[in-house]
C-alpha cells in the first residue's frame, strides 16, 4: 500500500464491503507454404473491398506477406489492408475489463495492483504490467445492460480523485472518492479521507483511477482476441519464433498475443470521436438569429471542443457526417460543469434527422448513452427546453448562454 493520499474532503460513510489475416505490397517470391515459420491461415481485405485467403508469411510495422491459395506470395503495403481475419472463434469472456488511457479494452481473468503497477492476466496470453498512470479503469463484473450506460457516465466525467465504485441493491452506481492503494484477488484498499478501508470485490463495479491528461492520440490499428479484448496498438508485429502478434500499445507497454488467440487485425483503428469528425452544419434557432444576426449567432453559440468532448448550446443543432463501417455512438452528457444555475434540459441525437435518443436532464450528474447508429449517414446533437422543440423562440440570449451541454468522450465505434 505505497500510494500517497491526496487532499481529500470528507465524505458520508462508505463501508459497504467492496481480421488475423494479413495484407500488403506486392513483392515477388516463391511458395514458401511448407516452411516451419509460415504463419497461420488469414483471410484479408484490402481497402478497395478485394478479398483474398493465404497463409500468413510476415506482418511488419509496414508491409503484410502471404502465401496465396494459389501458392504465389504477396506482398502489401498496410495502408492497402483494411483487415485481417483469422480462424478462430470467440470463447468465453472472463468478466473483468482493464481499460487503458491508449484506448485498449482487456479482458482479464485477474487483475492485481501494488506500488502503483498493475498486473493484467489475460487467458491463453502471457501477463503484462503497466503503471496505473496508463490506466483509466477496472471493471470487475461483466457488461450487463442494467449498469452498462451508468458506468460509462461516471468514466467518462473528468476526476481528479480516483473512484471507489459500490454496486449498491437495485444495480445503483454509487461512486466513492479517494485514493486507490491496492488490489488484490478479494478486496479493493482504498484511503478514505484519511481511514484505510479494505472493500470486498464482490460488494463492487470497479475502480476508476484519476484523470491526470488529456486524451492520447489514437492508435490506428485493432486487434481482437478471442477472450472479447480489444487491444488499440500503434504497430503490430509476427514474431515466427513463438507464433505470435507483438504489439506495441504506446507508452513503452508491449503485449504479445499467439496467432491461436486472434481474431481480426482492423488498420483503421475503430474509434472516430465527434469532436475529430466531419462537421456537416451547425444550427442556430432562429430567434437567435434574429436578435444577434447569422455571423454573430454562429460565432457566439457554436459547438466547442476539448480534446475527446464536445459542448453545445441550447437551440444549437451539431451534425456530424458518419463515415462508413461505423455501428454505434458512446458517451455521456451532463450540464457543462461552469454553468452555475441549473435549470432542465432535453438533450436528443437524431439519425439522419430521426430522433434516436432523447432525456431529460434533471441533475447535474453525467448520464451515458449507447446507441446503435444502424444505416445513419448523419449524426445530430440538439439540446431543447422540456417542451419545447428547436425553432422556439429563447427569452434571453443569457438564456441559451446559460444552457450548456457537455458531449464527455462522445466517439462513433466500428
Amino acid at each position: 500500500m505505497t500510494r500517497s493520499s491526496r487532499s481529500q474532503t470528507p465524505i458520508i460513510a462508505l463501508f459497504a464491503t467492496f481480421i488475423v489475416a494479413f495484407s500488403g505490397t506486392k513483392a515477388s517470391g516463391q511458395d514458401t507454404s511448407g516452411e516451419a515459420d509460415l504463419g497461420p491461415k488469414i483471410q484479408f481485405e484490402t481497402i478497395d473491398g478485394d478479398t483474398e485467403t493465404g497463409q500468413l508469411s510476415n506482418l511488419t510495422g509496414s508491409s503484410l506477406s502471404a502465401i496465396l491459395a494459389g501458392g504465389e506470395s504477396k506482398q502489401w503495403d498496410l495502408t492497402e489492408i483494411a483487415r485481417i481475419k483469422f480462424d478462430g472463434s470467440e470463447k468465453t469472456n472472463p468478466p473483468t475489463r482493464v481499460v487503458l488511457r491508449g484506448g485498449s479494452e482487456v479482458a482479464s481473468a485477474a487483475t492485481s495492483m501494488e506500488d502503483e503497477k498493475l498486473l493484467v492476466r489475460s487467458i491463453g496470453q502471457p501477463p503484462f504490467t503497466v503503471s496505473i498512470r496508463s490506466v483509466q479503469s477496472v471493471r470487475f463484473r461483466a457488461p450487463s445492460a442494467a449498469t452498462d450506460t451508468d458506468w460509462l457516465a461516471l468514466v467518462e466525467e473528468p476526476q481528479r480523485r480516483d473512484r471507489l465504485v459500490i454496486r449498491r441493491e437495485g444495480d445503483v452506481l454509487d461512486p466513492i472518492e479517494g485514493t486507490i492503494l491496492e488490489i488484490n484477488r478479494d478486496s479493493v484498499s482504498f484511503d478514505l479521507s484519511g481511514n484505510i478501508v479494505d472493500a470486498p470485490l464482490k460488494k463492487l463495479e470497479g475502480v476508476i483511477f484519476s484523470t491526470t491528461s488529456d486524451r492520447e492520440t489514437e492508435k490506428p490499428i485493432r486487434v481482437r482476441d478471442q477472450r472479447g479484448s480489444n487491444w488499440m496498438a500503434d504497430q503490430v508485429n509476427w514474431n515466427a519464433t513463438d507464433r505470435s502478434i507483438q504489439l506495441d500499445l504506446g507508452n513503452d507497454i508491449t503485449h504479445s498475443i499467439p496467432v491461436k488467440e486472434l481474431l481480426e487485425i482492423q488498420f483503421s483503428g475503430g474509434i472516430l470521436y465527434l469532436s475529430d469528425a466531419e462537421i456537416a452544419e451547425q444550427r442556430q434557432s432562429d430567434s437567435l438569429k434574429a436578435l444577434l444576426g447569422d455571423d454573430l449567432a454562429s460565432t457566439w453559440f457554436a459547438t466547442e471542443t476539448d480534446t475527446k468532448n464536445l459542448t453545445t448550446v441550447l437551440s444549437s443543432d451539431h451534425v456530424i457526417r458518419i463515415p462508413e463501417g461505423y455501428q454505434k455512438l458512446v458517451a455521456a452528457v451532463r450540464v457543462a460543469s461552469e454553468v452555475d444555475q441549473f435549470a432542465p434540459l432535453t438533450v436528443s441525437v437524431l439519425l439522419d434527422d430521426r430522433v434516436a435518443w432523447t432525456l431529460e436532464i434533471k441533475d447535474r450528474k453525467p448520464h451515458g448513452l449507447i446507441l446503435p447508429i444502424e444505416d445513419a449517414r448523419r449524426l445530430t446533437l440538439r439540446s431543447t427546453q422540456p417542451g419545447s422543440d428547436a425553432s422556439e423562440t429563447l427569452p434571453t440570449i443569457n438564456n441559451a448562454l446559460g444552457h450548456r451541454i457537455e458531449w464527455l468522450g462522445a466517439r462513433l465505434l466500428k
